[in-house]
């Protein structure tokens, strides 16, 4: 709960919300020129928890501090609440709508600019998508409430953010397109992004029609002392206004921030102190403090901030389970260079792999895994090509030599192939040629920007599919655009809602992440109605907790505002320690391994299919990386050992594959 807050006056300044209703995104670049002090975006609840707390904090929660975050921040440009990884964790692991979460933060928040991440063609998605998506889901992000977006391309291609950037104009919304930030400009020996390179490329973006030219410094690279040459190189070629987005994962970060501010850029972006540094953005309570008396000050006291610092201390607690591990800064990040969204991510992914204690190969793994790769720039979802191939790399016991040596014969992950098809574009350089072989396999890259070999959604079509799956079910175009950015993960959302409703999210996380004792009594605030905004307190009491059943279930007893009731419910726990599937003979040619630990996701073939060598079979999902497994030759499905949705271990026999007659194999 909310401690209590002094009421505050009704603001009279304008800001840029007022600014942007009124006039216009046009009047809020002039607006933002005129001032003299620096401006805040507070990125506490998007991009803070993404970066220390793998993403995972709930609506509830956020809620929370949304009303008092109204007041206390009127005079911030903006809120970062939306976008990144926030769209698809919220189906796929806090079983919320992440649009639910996107309107009551609007209805919340009404005087402050509703910020989100969006990565150009790929949305809010890890690959490119038809047009229509795009426009589409801009559309419908604006309509449910956000005002900037904040377009940015894993490559720095405007080409792939052109779209994108024109859409959000159409709808009269604030177009931020992000340079993103990578390598050592003041180095010697930095050939790829030198400070012309970022100069050429601001030129491009401010072309391109943008409003705000975004800095976007995923893993805080950008050092202290390059601050004043990077604004000097930029305003050389553009007026538009400057917006600087960093980690602090070096702890430098910080100090990066007060010289981007005194060097003339116009807005940064920082967290209310207890969701801040490390992997988040810098302190926004110590930036304020720092800068009293100075002509740049934002005039926000930061002891008025006290009251968001104390309940999001308490919030964070909950999610410990979440945390990045990182205790404190590490210059590593330098070598490195994982972006502080990923970072938190990344260690959830090795604890599900069951690798944590190679924590450290991985940090290695992944810069190596940068520079076979030709030393890219790291956001997502090339961030997440490079992390999943180090991920591979570790759990199969592999290493960058043996791709170079014979990565013919390694099934990489599919992003991985996703990458050097060009499913995502390509950087400015290029990628290496010989590795690019090696993963394809044959395959032709693309030569031309994604988009537009993908033919339109029809969208009617998606709607009728949705509302024959799910019937009795009123499907919206959020839900229909939902589906088509994440069809699986928007499936199994669907599903559990079915089965659970949509009152758990009203739930304190507490009882979400931990269930209930049996004894303990809960109050639950639901609303009235479905478009109610009245609310009505339920108390809900656990009373019995019933033995296991044959089919796995048990029966629980409790009782709802005094009335007894009972539900049958699923134990899961018996389930993921019930791993029986037997493992494959690696010595046996015909046993298909599975090649990580995690869940059957897709299976491809039926038992007595023929497949071609290199043919996808399964598709083996943990967290966020999918591999596919392929035939290992020309033959035939003889036996399946899994279905859909089974669990798996590394090495776990998925299926037996019978050559064709006449195909010699080799154990």
């Amino acid at each position: 709960v909310f401690p209590p807050i002094p009421p505050f006056q009704i603001h009279k300044e304008p800001n840029a919300k007022q600014i942007l209703d009124k006039f216009g995104p046009d009047a809020v670049v002039e607006w933002i020129k005129k001032q003299t002090q620096v401006l805040i975006t507070d990125t506490t609840m998007r991009d803070a928890h993404q970066s220390l707390l793998a993403t995972r904090v709930r609506s509830y929660d956020i809620l929370g501090a949304a009303e008092a975050t109204s007041r206390i921040l009127h005079k911030a440009f903006s809120l970062e609440v939306w976008g990144g990884a926030t769209f698809d964790v919220s189906y796929r692991f806090l079983r919320e709508c992440p649009w639910q979460r996107l309107r009551e933060l609007r209805k919340r928040v009404p005087n402050i600019l509703l910020q989100m991440l969006i990565r150009g063609s790929n949305a809010v998605g890890y690959k490119s998508y038809p047009d229509n998506v795009i426009e589409e889901f801009v559309r419908l992000a604006a309509l449910n409430g956000i005002d900037v977006f904040r377009i940015f391309d894993c490559f720095n291609d405007v080409e792939q953010m052109r779209l994108c950037i024109n859409t959000v104009k159409k709808y009269g919304k604030i177009a931020e397109v992000c340079i993103c930030f990578t390598g050592d400009f003041l180095s010697p020996n930095e050939k790829i992004y030198t400070l012309e390179y970022y100069t050429n490329l601001a030129k491009q973006i401010t072309e391109s029609g943008a409003h705000i030219i975004g800095i976007k410094d995923m893993a805080g690279l950008l050092k202290p002392q390059m601050a004043e040459k990077f604004v000097k190189a930029i305003r050389s070629v553009s007026n538009l206004p400057l917006h600087f987005h960093c980690h602090n994962t070096s702890s430098a970060s910080g100090s990066t921030v007060l010289f981007m501010t005194i060097a003339g850029c116009d807005i940064v972006d920082l967290a209310i102190a207890s969701m801040a540094d490390t992997t988040s953005q810098p302190s926004l309570n110590s930036f304020l403090a720092a800068m009293e008396g100075h002509e740049r000050d934002p005039g926000i006291p930061y002891l008025a901030l006290e009251k968001l610092d104390m309940y999001w201390s308490q919030v964070r607690t909950i999610y410990q389970p979440f945390e990045s591990g990182l205790k404190c800064g590490t210059a590593r990040v330098y070598d490195h260079q994982i972006p502080g969204g990923q970072y938190s991510n990344l260690l959830a992914q090795c604890n599900s792999l069951g690798i944590m204690d190679k924590w450290d190969a991985v940090l290695d793994m992944y810069r190596d895994v940068n520079k076979l790769f030709g030393d890219i720039i790291k956001v997502t979802p090339s961030s997440k090509c490079i992390g999943d191939m180090a991920l591979f790399l570790i759990r199969s016991g592999k290493t960058c030599l043996d791709v170079i040596e014979r990565g013919e014969t390694i099934e990489f992950p599919d992003s991985v192939v996703a990458l050097f098809s060009g499913e995502l574009g390509y950087p400015h350089h290029g990628l290496p040629k010989d590795i690019q072989q090696k993963v394809l396999k044959g395959k032709e890259p693309l030569t031309m920007r994604p988009g537009l070999l993908l033919k339109p959604v029809d969208f009617a079509e998606e709607k009728q599919k949705l509302e024959e799956t799910w019937k009795g079910m009123t499907i919206s175009d959020e839900e229909v655009i939902s589906s088509i950015l994440y069809p699986q993960v928007f499936k199994d959302f669907m599903k559990w809602h079915k089965d659970f409703g949509c009152k758990v999210f009203y739930l304190s996380s507490e009882v979400f992440f931990s269930g209930m004792r049996i004894g303990q009594q809960i109050l639950v605030d639901l609303p009235e109605s479905k478009e109610s905004d009245n609310f009505i307190s339920h108390s809900v009491k656990l009373t019995r907790v019933g033995p296991l059943r044959p089919d796995g279930a048990r029966v629980l007893e409790f009782q709802l505002d005094g009335e007894s009731r009972t539900a049958k419910v699923k134990d899961s726990s018996v389930e993921l320690s019930g791993l029986k599937i037997k493992k494959a003979d690696l010595s046996d040619p015909t046993h298909i391994p599975s090649p990580l630990p995690g869940f059957v996701e897709v299976i491809f073939v039926g038992v007595g299919s023929e497949v071609k060598k290199s043919e996808p079979l399964f598709v083996v999902s943990a967290m966020k990386m999918q591999v596919q497994v392929v035939a290992p030759f020309d033959g035939v499905i003889d036996s399946f050992l899994v279905k859909v949705g089974d669990r798996v271990d590394v090495g776990s026999l998925l299926a037996i594959v019978v050559p064709k007659k006449g195909v010699q194999i080799t154990s």
